[in-house]
């Protein structure tokens, strides 16, 4: 394939239908999105603490108020003190004013804590890298739990997602200061996958990106290099522009969206989305014969790797290089108890089939694997393969079926 995926259309689509900020009966959410894209953040803020006020009015009455709306009017706000408007210690009272109030109405389940990653963003900012660690930290804890229970493979590609940049961000801090070097790295194997940009850009700049709904349909890519150059460097700015370059790529990479690409590198040069940017264009240049091109970028990722210590992986794992492979692979992790490596060997985003298997504990993981047999091919394309397995349990065979997936040159189980 040598083009990227679109996720414009599918963004703004999305926005539409969940956020009523688009609605025309609404006066004030009329204004906002004309407050924040004009720059006028002093306004913006005014708006946004308006209608905060008026939410909170209406559940000190008893009415119904949309929480996850609310919760990201209160987000923006934050946002523009810490970033735009350069009053951090504002931000952290607007966050801290957040967290108090959600002790009073719990979020939905679904919702992620995202104030604790601009706290810690903020204090990484102010170089207290101890302040930084402890709310990744905690934010990190958070989503270990979310990803234990959420079972849609959306939610699960995000928490799956946000839990790497955590950890990154984390094991980033050991780079900055004394204190935090000899620290064991928390990410140390780092597979990128073009399946997540294509699952997840929609949705990761719409959860992280403070104001999302009011920029993406807006702010179009014809002068996307300068936007990248004047853009601050927060995680929010370097989060929205991937998604831009993203987008400026969907039809095909040409000369403009390369210069974006370019850009980009530079201002955020290594950062967790800078790789897997490099990643996707690697990719195309591959698939189209510009080796160059596809080896400059596999050398840069290198060599951030080697200055972080950890491993990435650009290219399609041997272990899963074909379905009878990858059952192997799924067997003996079975075997040995290795639940890390069971949940690798499902299509991202529907690993939450072997948390099933962490459920039953090593011991019942193992004598599972040893009463699995080799699987045979009913039939196989080249995107979905269909396999059988029989299982010997209590002198009886069990047949099941396996469905797998080609994901960049990898067979992953889609369902077993």
């Amino acid at each position: 394939m040598n083009k990227f995926v679109s996720i414009s259309t599918l963004f703004v689509v999305f926005c539409m239908v969940n956020f009523p900020c688009f609605s025309n009966s609404a006066p004030i959410d009329q204004e906002i999105p004309k407050a924040y894209s004009s720059s006028d953040y002093g306004m913006t803020v005014r708006l946004l603490e308006q209608q905060i006020e008026e939410q909170r009015e209406k559940l000190s009455k008893g009415e119904k108020v949309e929480f996850q709306k609310l919760y990201k009017q209160y987000l923006l706000p934050a946002h523009i003190y810490a970033w735009r408007l350069n009053e951090p210690e504002v931000a952290l009272l607007k966050y801290q004013e957040l967290n108090e109030w959600k002790k009073l109405y719990p979020p939905p389940s679904k919702l992620f804590t995202l104030e604790l990653l601009y706290i810690a963003e903020i204090h990484e900012m102010r170089k207290d890298w101890a302040k930084a660690r402890e709310y990744y930290g905690y934010l990190l804890s958070e989503l270990a739990d979310f990803s234990k229970k959420e079972s849609d493979n959306v939610s699960t590609l995000m928490s799956e997602d946000l839990i790497k940049l955590v950890k990154y961000q984390i094991d980033g801090l050991h780079l900055n200061t004394q204190a935090e070097k000899g620290r064991k790295l928390l990410l140390t194997k780092l597979k990128l996958s073009s399946q997540l940009a294509h699952h997840i850009t929609p949705f990761l700049v719409l959860v992280l990106v403070p104001g999302a709904e009011y920029l993406f349909s807006q702010d179009k890519p014809a002068d996307l290099v300068s936007k990248i150059q004047q853009s601050p460097s927060d995680l929010s700015s370097m989060i929205l522009k991937y998604a831009f370059v993203v987008a400026a790529s969907a039809a095909t990479v040409d000369e403009s969206s390369e210069k974006a690409m370019e850009a980009y590198l530079a201002k955020y040069p290594e950062c967790y989305y800078s790789l897997q940017l490099r990643y996707l264009f690697h990719k195309y240049y591959r698939e189209s014969g510009q080796n160059k091109k596809a080896e400059k970028l596999a050398k840069e990722v290198d060599k951030i790797a080697r200055k972080r210590g950890i491993e990435v992986i650009i290219g399609p794992d041997k272990r899963f290089s074909s379905p009878e492979k990858t059952w192997d692979t799924f067997r003996n992790a079975l075997i040995e108890g290795n639940i890390d490596v069971v949940a690798e060997c499902y299509v991202p985003g529907r690993r939450g089939h072997g948390k099933a298997f962490e459920a039953l504990g090593r011991e019942k993981m193992k004598e599972i694997g040893r009463s699995m047999g080799n699987i045979r091919k009913v039939k196989a394309g080249e995107t979905m393969a269909e396999y059988m397995t029989i299982r010997k349990e209590s002198g009886k065979e069990y047949s099941y079926a396996i469905r797998f997936q080609n994901i960049d040159g990898e067979w992953k189980m889609y369902e077993f």
